[in-house]
């Protein structure tokens, strides 16, 4: 990154101007158009206080030493900020100290003191806001006072007479401090502003005149009033535009209400030198913007895309950090090669961001990413083409040179609400976040709700209200989890879809009653109470555990156990039993006759030695 930074404080090109003023309906917007071009947009309405440059008689209400800051009651919704080097004069020392002390103090180093040896609660200053409150920071302020008029700035403390730095001319600048310093009151310091160049004796000496008396009604209010009073207030939004934007270049101001018309009238009269822009009085029943083309363009450069004329476009995307601007090429491609088609691309984007810049007012730091670009003669054309662009912005800026990465880091001036901060508020749907949950997310985050709280809703009946796209998730996708999930409930799970909800809203209804459930409400037990319910649910959490882990022991045990051998079949045994046999008696003789002669035959074996013998057969040693 190059160390070296560029200063742009305006030198603003010689280019004809108009001045669109659409003044009704408690808003009044100003647009500036230069070469024909929508430039800068500024709005003020009634109820939106315009406090940039007011004079205020404040009341330290905080002194903060670890910030060297104050914090001052002025009137305003919020206390503003004070640092402590913007309650010192630009010499050194403290408001209204005389020129012998300043003497003597330029020959010593310069050092800042304390916040708190300069400021005390409850002490009444006076003081100047340099920058109107944004979003949730309250204003800044100095006491610096400074009152711009048509061609000089009012400086009271500093009692000297300076020029402009853009006024170049050396003997131009000499009449112009010559004029001053003989119409001026020696106790007053003026600061020429560019627009005094060339301008008449006379015209600068009514301008001297018209501050001067300012200057006395403030010192006037100042006497009387109780902090917080307000002393002075700047212009309205039309006077101002005309002392801040009109010049010898301006073709036209246009106005469609009548009464202001009548006050610039006045006031051109007063205080513009010949020649005099032409002031018209826009009458027709058509709004001025939309018939000078205005209106659509507006919408059109308060989108997050700008496309470029040649196809490719810019992403400007506003934080509370920062600002960064995307250059892409977009449909643009080129006609010779891929260098000259980026180069292109970024020349004329850096004219757009420039144009962007002035238009939303966009402040503080600001990131541009332009497309890489491989030729180093190449960054240094578009960073000179930067510097030229940036000649046009009154706004002070500073920018870096290109990277390598082809970042540009600059910075902006901020003194008001950009044009989003003033026209748009955070989106109520989102909440600013810029995104929301998806359907199918919050379709899942719907069925494990349920599931959580699933012993409440046991064996009853529930229905669901979603939006209509979450609807459509647990139809679709999600069908599966729901049925899975009315099966655990025990009973079917209805779907509502209401059109009104938010994608991120669900809600979960019983439709029938169940048994009563004992909800724990924490902040109304006793504290022995919340003890004991501690104590047991840990003690339940360790039985738990315990368990699970005997568990997991006899699995292990059972794992790593060597493989039983399976028991030997028992050999069955064959009882058998014996009767005893008795032999019967003798027959008496006469009952048998034996013939001797007849051979008995020999008595069968008792297993007959068959094969189907129903007694073991035992081997002896000739079978073996």
């Amino acid at each position: 990154m190059a160390s070296n930074g560029h200063r742009s404080g305006g030198g603003r090109p010689a280019t004809s101007n108009e001045i669109i003023i659409n003044a009704s309906g408690g808003e009044t917007r100003v647009a500036l158009l230069e070469g024909g071009n929508f430039t800068e947009l500024h709005i003020e309405r009634e109820r939106d206080r315009n406090v940039a440059g007011m004079v205020a008689k404040g009341r330290v209400t905080r002194v903060l030493p670890g910030m060297q800051a104050g914090f001052v009651d002025i009137g305003l919704e919020k206390a503003a900020f004070l640092y402590v080097g913007d309650y010192l004069d630009d010499e050194g020392l403290l408001d209204g100290e005389d020129e012998d002390r300043r003497r003597r103090f330029r020959r010593g180093p310069r050092q800042v003191p304390r916040i708190e040896t300069l400021l005390q609660e409850g002490q009444e200053i006076i003081v100047q806001v340099a920058k109107e409150p944004i979003g949730t920071k309250g204003a800044r302020i100095t006491s610096h006072l400074s009152i711009a008029g048509r061609h000089l700035v009012l400086t009271p403390w500093s009692k000297r007479v300076g020029v402009s730095r853009r006024i170049g001319s050396d003997r131009e600048r000499r009449r112009l401090r010559d004029i001053v310093t003989r119409s001026r009151p020696k106790d007053l310091g003026f600061i020429i502003r560019t627009a005094g160049e060339g301008i008449r004796d006379a015209d600068i000496e009514a301008d001297v005149a018209y501050l001067a008396a300012v200057w006395e009604e403030i010192r006037a209010a100042q006497t009387g009033a109780r902090a917080p009073a307000t002393l002075y207030e700047e212009l309205s939004l039309p006077l101002r535009a005309i002392r801040d934007f009109a010049n010898g270049r301006t073709r036209r101001i246009v106005v469609d209400d009548p009464a202001i018309h009548e006050k610039m009238q006045r006031f051109l009269d007063r205080f513009v030198a010949d020649p005099k822009p032409k002031l018209d009085l826009y009458q027709d029943t058509e709004p001025l913007f939309d018939r000078e083309g205005l209106e659509a363009r507006i919408d059109e450069n308060l989108g997050k895309k700008v496309w470029l004329k040649s196809g490719g476009y810019l992403i400007v995307d506003q934080s509370e950090a920062l600002t960064a601007i995307d250059v892409n090429t977009g449909r643009y491609v080129g006609k010779r090669d891929l260098e000259e088609t980026v180069l292109k691309t970024n020349l004329e984007a850096v004219q757009e961001v420039v144009h962007q810049l002035r238009f939303r007012n966009l402040g503080g730091l600001i990131i541009i990413d332009l497309i890489d670009m491989e030729s180093a003669e190449n960054r240094d054309k578009v960073y000179r083409a930067l510097q030229e662009a940036l000649r046009s912005d009154k706004a002070r800026t500073n920018i870096l040179k290109i990277s390598e990465l082809g970042l540009v880091e600059m910075t902006r001036k901020r003194t008001r609400e950009n044009l989003v901060q003033q026209l748009c508020e955070p989106c109520s749907f989102c909440e600013g976040r810029g995104y929301v949950l998806s359907a199918e997310t919050v379709a899942y985050k719907l069925l494990r709700e349920i599931r959580k709280d699933l012993p409440r809703f046991g064996g009853r009946q529930i229905a669901v209200s979603v939006s209509p796209r979450v609807g459509e998730m647990l139809q679709g996708p999600a069908r599966r989890a729901l049925a899975a999930l009315s099966e655990q409930l025990g009973r079917e799970i209805e779907v509502r879809t209401r059109p009104g909800l938010h994608q991120e809203q669900f809600e979960i209804e019983a439709l029938d009653e169940g048994p009563s459930v004992a909800i724990a409400v924490p902040w109304l037990e006793s504290r022995e109470e919340r003890a004991a319910a501690e104590a047991a649910r840990r003690a339940a959490a360790d039985a738990a555990r315990a368990a699970a882990a005997e568990q997991a022991r006899l699995a292990e045990a059972a794992r790593q156990a060597p493989p039983e051998a399976a028991p030997a079949e028992p050999v069955p045994e064959i009882a058998f039993e014996v009767a005893a046999i008795t032999p019967p008696a003798d027959p008496p003789a006469e009952l048998f006759e034996v013939d001797a002669s007849t051979e008995t035959p020999p008595a069968a074996p008792v297993d007959g030695d068959r094969e189907d013998s129903i007694l073991p057969r035992l081997q002896n040693s000739e079978d073996s």
